[in-house]
């Protein structure tokens, strides 16, 4: 009994895998579609003119792991549990159940782990190497949790993170840094570190902006 049972799960290991990688397989193929066509097929295309046998092939691979699940059914029901399409399927869905969750977590993850100390000699510098973290983003973070603005003069204010940056954005407000590119899944704007006073010079309101 144990060797048929460690057999089942050894079969059932093997339709999962057969199934991830034919599913990832075919989901990293049509995402990277014109790549392929136009770098190694040297074809020419946008996604409007493709040929139509390209478009019957996206087509294709994009229906092909589940047509492999049908015709994993239709053995299993003629023939018995020769085959294991449900851990087959299993192993198809797992590429998209990881896409979703790194659309949907990937960001934040993300920001987590490029997250670092802030640093008054850094913030002024902002290293733009890094071009999507660069060093202004990665601190304020800290910089908002661990440094009390609220209250400092502009003087210490202007020390500290150095002076009011020109920028035809925000008009409103007192004193802007730029950060870098907005954090989250599409990183088209930026992010802004806004500041306003009172009346006496004095830092009233901290805000991370987005233009």
């Amino acid at each position: 009994m144990a060797s048929v049972t460690t057999e089942r799960t050894a079969d059932g290991r093997r339709f999962f895998a057969l199934g991830f990688v034919l599913s990832a397989a075919c989901t990293w193929l049509i995402a990277e579609w014109y790549t392929i066509a136009n770098d190694v097929l040297g074809l020419g295309v946008v996604y409007d003119t493709r040929p139509a046998w390209l478009v019957v092939v996206m087509e294709a691979l994009g229906w092909l792991p589940w047509a492999v699940l049908a015709l994993l059914a239709i053995i299993r029901a003629r023939r018995g549990p020769v085959v294991r399409p449900l851990a087959y399927a299993l192993g198809a869905a797992t590429p998209y159940v990881l896409l979703v969750g790194w659309v949907l977590g990937g960001p934040s993850v993300s920001d987590r782990w490029h997250r670092t100390a802030f640093d008054p000699a850094g913030w002024r510098q902002n290293d733009g190497a890094r071009t999507d973290w660069p060093a202004r983003l990665r601190m304020v973070d800290d910089l908002l949790a661990r440094r009390t603005l609220i209250g400092l003069r502009a003087d210490s204010l202007d020390r500290l993170l150095g002076p009011r940056e020109e920028t035809a954005y925000f008009r409103d407000w007192d004193r802007v840094y730029w950060l870098g590119p907005e954090r989250g899944l599409i990183r088209i704007d930026s992010e802004w570190l806004g500041i306003r006073f009172s009346a006496d010079g004095t830092v009233t309101e901290v805000r991370i902006l987005r233009d």
